[in-house]
Order: structure tokens, then sequence, then C-alpha cells
């Protein structure tokens, strides 16, 4: 499933680690904002936690070759 821009700029956020309100502040959208696109990205990677999703994301960009 793909993901939209903002969702890849959320991820790739994520995945430094950082909390919804410093995402929100990085990317200048309320955190409310960042919740619901943590929350897609779940549901399209169907994963259950954070934790989860930022492992799907280095996995695909390790085979992707782009890590």
């Amino acid at each position: 499933m793909n993901l939209t821009n903002r969702e890849q700029e959320v991820l790739q956020i994520l995945a430094e680690g950082k909390s919804n309100k410093q995402i929100a502040s990085e990317l200048s959208i309320s955190h409310f904002t960042v919740r619901d696109h943590v929350s897609s990205l779940l549901r399209k990677k169907q994963v259950s936690s954070r934790q989860q999703l930022v492992s799907v994301y280095y996995c695909e960009n390790m085979d992707s070759g782009e890590f």
C-alpha cells in the first residue's frame, strides 16, 4: 500500500525516535494530525506498535538499498 508524502515524512522522523509532539513541531502540524498519520501508518503496514512500524521501515529500506 502506498504512503502519502506526509506519511513518509512522519515515518522517517518517527524512525529517528522522536515523539508525536517533536514530529509535529518539525513539520509545523498539530500533534493530533501526527497521531492520525501514525494510526494510518500502523494500519497500512499492518502492525500494532510504533516499534514494529520502525522495524518494518528499516527492513524495507535495507531491502531497497535506501538505508
